[in-house]
């Protein structure tokens, strides 16, 4: 039985089309595990404790080469979410012989089938892992997200379950739902789904599959907290919005955190249950927050003032994105960061760091490196100079 673990990734994005905000579109790739669009949002802080830049040191290279996953030298392997044990992480697998979600051991290079796609051409999987139970939406076109089904998966007992889907309008097309992925945490699941009138927010129990709707007209994706609370905006008239709160067990209305109740727009924040990260809505700097009582403060911003990639990502002390060409782990404790060349994307949870270099080939499930970093293993970040 593997222990059970607080979640790796989870999402806030914020979508409220009708809230008169002007909006910028961020696109989703389902393999970055978490992302949406964002809208432009009001600063409620303007706290600064900018992390420094600590020099990679000999060590980092070492440890680089040596956590290649062999799998992802045969086959395209698009990793989902780490399963919190410090050895197997769970991915979109493509290859003859099987193409699906897998469990893979990155010690081994061994995997495990969790779930078969049906059509491996088109179908992809975004998603999250609470330590116990695995979670994703399921796409099946490449032409958008919306065309999705949502399914859960108990690694203890094996359990696979559909809990949810997407809908069609009365014309045959799918309601257009937030490109967020659904969010997993101590054994509840929750997202937003597309519908006739704007959306529903779906909390799920993942033991008993029992499903419910928190909210109908124009949430936003959720986030999950500790202390069984689930966030999300809404829209709540043409000109306004508002942070929302709820029980995951009762539905019952709550006040948001600290960290979370001043936003107004949209961005996309992450938790790992505890703690908050976020890009500013140019995306050209991180926000982040050490626990959900203290007001974010802006911590990292692009030297070229590039936009940042959507592979913000945050757990156990560590926030981890993609400014491309390079990649940064931060250590959240010491403030100080570090750059990894050559990294396409980036999945962390309590126990490891998973980076993906580019392909070098551009074609349908190119190959590309994935490397398995658990995060006892990682050098000392280095003093530096701010």
């Amino acid at each position: 039985m593997r222990r059970g673990g607080r979640l790796a990734v989870t999402a806030l994005a914020v979508l409220l089309c009708s809230s008169g905000l002007g909006t910028t579109s961020a696109r989703a790739r389902p393999a970055a595990a978490v992302t949406g669009r964002a809208v432009q949002l009001v600063r409620t802080t303007t706290a600064r404790g900018l992390w420094c830049r600590a020099a990679m040191s000999p060590a980092w290279g070492a440890l680089l080469a040596r956590g290649l996953v062999g799998l992802s030298r045969r086959v395209d392997i698009q990793p989902i979410a780490g399963a919190d044990d410090g050895r197997h992480f769970f991915a979109s697998m493509y290859s003859k012989a099987f193409s699906g979600v897998v469990e893979v051991d990155a010690g081994t290079s061994m995997y495990t089938p969790v779930h078969r796609f049906a059509n491996p051409a088109t179908d992809q999987a975004a998603g999250s892992f609470d330590g116990r139970w695995l979670v994703w939406d399921e796409y099946h076109s490449l032409q958008g997200l919306d065309d999705f089904a949502v399914w859960s998966w108990d690694s203890k007992t094996g359990r696979l379950r559909q809990i949810g889907a997407a809908t069609r309008s009365t014309s045959g097309a799918f309601w257009s739902s937030d490109w967020v992925a659904p969010v997993a945490l101590d054994g509840f699941a929750a997202w937003e789904q597309g519908t006739r009138s704007g959306g529903d927010l779906y909390v799920v129990n993942l033991a008993t599959g029992r499903s419910r709707v928190l909210s109908r007209g124009h949430p936003g994706g959720p986030l999950l907290v500790q202390g069984g609370l689930v966030v999300w905006p809404e829209s709540t008239s043409s000109s306004s919005a508002t942070v929302m709160a709820a029980k995951v067990t009762t539905g019952q209305r709550r006040t948001p955190p600290p960290a979370l109740r001043a936003l107004r727009g949209a961005i996309t924040p992450l938790s790992d249950g505890s703690s908050l990260v976020y890009a500013s809505p140019s995306w050209t700097s991180v926000w982040w927050s050490p626990s959900m009582s203290d007001a974010p403060r802006d911590v990292f911003a692009s030297p070229a003032n590039n936009p940042l990639q959507d592979s913000l990502v945050i757990a156990h002390g560590h926030v981890a994105f993609v400014d491309w060409p390079a990649a940064y782990v931060a250590d959240t404790r010491a403030g100080r960061y570090v750059e990894i060349n050559d990294i396409g994307l980036v999945v962390l949870d309590n126990e490891s760091l998973i980076l993906v270099r580019p392909s070098a080939q551009k074609a349908a499930h190119a190959i590309s490196d994935v490397i398995f970093l658990r995060l006892s293993s990682l050098p000392t970040f280095s003093a530096c100079s701010r």
